[in-house]
This record gives structure tokens, C-alpha cells and sequence, in this order.
């Protein structure tokens, strides 16, 4: 009989580089504060600097290794830089994981084209940005990757109304996703993306359009009890990117409380 297995060399980042777009605040700071803690170094990437800065700053002051780095997702230059950047800076690249996107809303008969292609720019075309510049640098230095996109449990179930355009994009993600894991496989990148289920952040809150209706969310309660915390989010990416989950490409991980199910 074998003997027991060592379960933290499974989710063990040291050495590694990860970028998190979006990585300022909510599910994206989250993300980044449980990839610091494995051991890696996170480059906190948002459009918001100080924001990026102020994550980065407490991450560090914590003891782990963090730097920000400032990315406009809508441009194609904005991502290119800032891959090269990180690269330059840290050496390596190994993680990227997409969570910075647009929640506008509109009821379906109001939703303006503008809407339409700001939420595709962002959400879907700026997702494509980023893991085509990681992964250029992954397959150049050889050691593989992980790749993490946040889509919506929205993308395959609607739950409430004014995300047409949202839900559209996020369901762009996923086949975004099965395509660059199938194209990546042979260079060792995974490439996987993960369906929150209804997580309250700041930046839900802010998104414009019309109110959510919260005796609505009320009854909306998964199985397991409670809306979802940004923390249960960031430990399923965790996994995403760890070497416990190195057979696994071109998934979709539910991670909504059991919404699903009902």
C-alpha cells in the first residue's frame, strides 16, 4: 500500500506567476489574495490603477508577492502590454485567469446596440485578447499554463431579467474557452472556465440599468441555503490553476450554490 499523499504539494503555486484581470475588488481581489496565499506572484491587472495598487499593497503587506499593473481591457494594445510587461518583470507567466467584465443591464426591447458591443467588447473580445497574448508567452517558454475564464451561470440559465447582452457574451466565453483548450492541449495549457451562480460584489452594484429586484433574489435561494460568497469563487479558481486539477481542459465548473439542481 502506497503511502499518504502530500495534499498540499496539490495546490501549491510557489514560483509561479499568475495575472488576474480585474483583480481590484470583488471576486477578482479574492482570486488574487488565495493565489498569493498558495505562493504565487500575482499581477493584479484592473483599469482602475489605484485601486490595483491598493490590492497589491495589501496582499504584500500580508507577505505575499503582488504588483499592479493597469489594463484596458476594450484595447488591444493596453493587453498586449500588459502581458509583455508581467513577462518582463516576473520572468515567467503561468496563470491567467479572466474575471474583470461588465454587467450593464437592459430589458430586451431596450438593449441598444452600443450595449450590446460594450459588453462584447469587453466580456468576450477582451477574454480572447488576454489568453491569446498568455498564450504566445506560454507556448515561447515551454512550461505550460493554466487558464481560468469566468463566465455566468447565466450562460446556460437565465434567473433574472436585464442580461440579455450579458448572458450572451458569458455564453461567447464558453466557447471561447472549449476552443482554446482544444488548441492548447498540446502545449500543456489548460484552459477552463467557471460559472459563478449569484454572487454580490461592489461592482455588481454599480453596474447600471434597470433595479434588481430584490424580493426576487429572496426566493432565488440555491439548495445549499445563501446567495455566494467572492471566497467560494476564488477557491474553485484555485483549484482551476493548481497542479490538482492538471487532467482537466476545456470544462465548465458550476460553482452556484446548487442553483442548477432545483
Amino acid at each position: 500500500m502506497s503511502g499518504l499523499i502530500n495534499i498540499s504539494e496539490l495546490y501549491d503555486l510557489g514560483g509561479k506567476v499568475a495575472i488576474v484581470t480585474g483583480g481590484a475588488e470583488g471576486m477578482g481581489k479574492e482570486t488574487c489574495r488565495f493565489l498569493a496565499s498558495a505562493g504565487a506572484t500575482v499581477a493584479v491587472a484592473d483599469i482602475n490603477l489605484p485601486w490595483a495598487q491598493k490590492t497589491a499593497g495589501e496582499i504584500v503587506a500580508a507577505g505575499g508577492k503582488a504588483h499592479a499593473y493597469q489594463v484596458d481591457l476594450g484595447s488591444e494594445q493596453s493587453v498586449v502590454d500588459l502581458v509583455r510587461s508581467v513577462r518582463a518583470d516576473q520572468g515567467r507567466l503561468d496563470i491567467l485567469v479572466n474575471v474583470a467584465g461588465l454587467q450593464d443591464r437592459e430589458f430586451l426591447e431596450d438593449t441598444s446596440v452600443e450595449l450590446w458591443d460594450k459588453l462584447h467588447h469587453v466580456n468576450l473580445r477582451g477574454s480572447f485578447l488576454t489568453i491569446r497574448a498568455a498564450a504566445k508567452v506560454m507556448k515561447t517558454d515551454g512550461n505550460g499554463g493554466r487558464i481560468v475564464n469566468i463566465a455566468s451561470m447565466g450562460a446556460v440559465h437565465p434567473i433574472f431579467e436585464g442580461l440579455v447582452a450579458y448572458n450572451a457574451s458569458k455564453s461567447g466565453v464558453l466557447g471561447l474557452t472549449r476552443n482554446a483548450a482544444y488548441e492548447l492541449a498540446a502545449h500543456g495549457i489548460t484552459v477552463n472556465a467557471l460559472l459563478p451562480g449569484n454572487v454580490t460584489t461592489e461592482g455588481q452594484a454599480r453596474s447600471p440599468g434597470p433595479p434588481i429586484d430584490m424580493e426576487k433574489i429572496k426566493h432565488m435561494t440555491p439548495p445549499l441555503g445563501r446567495t455566494g460568497r467572492t471566497s467560494d469563487i476564488a477557491s474553485a479558481i484555485l483549484f482551476l490553476v493548481a497542479p490538482a486539477s492538471q487532467w482537466m481542459t476545456g470544462q465548465t465548473l458550476v460553482v452556484d450554490g446548487g442553483h442548477l439542481n432545483k
